[in-house]
């Protein structure tokens, strides 16, 4: 463990609390910039609902049987115009990354539109955006290539481009990028790099929690820090966590970044019991079963047990199996019902 891992490690892990770490946060802001927060009001301009990924936590992307599209100019230039009147300063576009290049409706509405890519069209809406109203354009158009950094630097004082996560663990199945070609993290630094050549402001980040380990949170941030002091074209860097949301693919996947996850963790460290280097899924056992059962198993005196009262919020019950291997307990998810909208 580097020094600057072993800060991050502590810093986050370690037996500070949280209201201490964002104690020593604000005092660190107000040394170096006093009591002003600074913001732009912005209005975002969904450019196109379609991608060529198909990112697991994603909430944004619809394919076309999904409804997935793009605005017209007539669109653009109607949400713009009230992005101004509201006194907005941006006009952030969001949009894909190039979904034509995985679905022909998309390059069919382009033709139609009269462009050959997204990219294109992003060009041209930004385009005129900036010349009708006193917005900045701003968009996070995923990989590009120097020439696109280019064309979006003539329209666009500033851009974006998300790391996510440095982990090579994120792309297997069932993973956050399983078959997301372009959020392989040398190709995400290529974009990245690009923008250091054509000296073009960028934002970047990390979506912390995508991994399934501590140790893989501590290396992206310190792999984080590390990168940004080599590229001076980042202009800011944004840390999100991940959230297990409805209707995508890694909606029932773990937060592992719960703060009492990671505080018992650690007291259960110190005693003897070191962590696991798995994911954790934080839930209550209601019941267990052994078969092969001669007999029904008998479960009156459970549904007549009553407990002390916990604040837990539950959104689904499930039934697994578990098998006892040498290599430990391996379950396997027998069936999952959700309980509605609790969450």
């Amino acid at each position: 463990m580097t020094e600057l891992t072993r800060k991050i490690n502590d810093s986050i892990f370690g037996s500070v609390s949280t209201e201490e770490l964002l104690a020593n946060a604000f005092e660190k802001k107000s040394n170096y910039f006093g009591n002003n927060i600074t913001y732009s009001p912005k209005v975002f301009i969904p450019l196109t609902t379609m991608c060529r990924d198909n990112c697991g936590y994603c909430t944004f992307v619809k394919s076309p049987k999904e409804g997935g599209t793009y605005l017209n100019q007539e669109e653009v230039l109607s949400i713009a115009e009230a992005g101004d009147e509201a006194g907005c300063y941006e006009a952030l576009f969001t949009l894909g990354d190039k979904p034509e290049l995985k679905w022909d409706f998309a390059l069919t509405q382009l033709k139609e539109l009269g462009h050959s890519s997204t990219h294109d069209y992003l060009i041209s809406s930004m385009k005129v955006v900036n010349e009708k109203f006193n917005l900045f354009p701003h968009a996070n158009p995923g990989l590009m290539s120097r020439q696109e950094i280019k064309d979006l630097k003539n329209h666009s004082p500033s851009g974006g481009v998300m790391i996510e996560s440095f982990s090579k663990n994120i792309y297997d199945k069932g993973k956050a990028h399983y078959k997301t070609d372009t959020k392989y993290i040398d190709l995400r630094l290529d974009t990245l790099n690009n923008a250091l050549e054509e000296k073009y402001p960028v934002t970047t980040g990390l979506l912390l929690g995508l991994t399934s380990t501590k140790e893989e949170i501590v290396n992206d941030i310190s792999n984080l820090i590390d990168y940004v002091k080599k590229n001076s074209a980042i202009q800011e860097v944004i840390l999100q966590n991940f959230r297990a949301k409805k209707n995508t693919l890694m909606k029932n996947s773990s937060e592992i970044t719960n703060d009492l996850f990671l505080r018992i963790d650690k007291k259960m460290d110190k005693i003897g019991f070191p962590c696991l280097d798995k994911e954790f899924f934080p839930h209550i056992t209601l019941a267990r079963v052994k078969y092969p059962q001669k007999h029904t198993p008998d479960i009156s005196m459970f549904l007549k047990s009553s407990y002390d009262p916990i604040d837990f919020t539950a959104d689904r019950v499930q039934f697994l199996s578990s098998e006892l291997l040498p290599s430990g307990t391996f379950y396997t998810l027998l069936g999952s019902f959700p309980l509605g909208e609790s969450l």
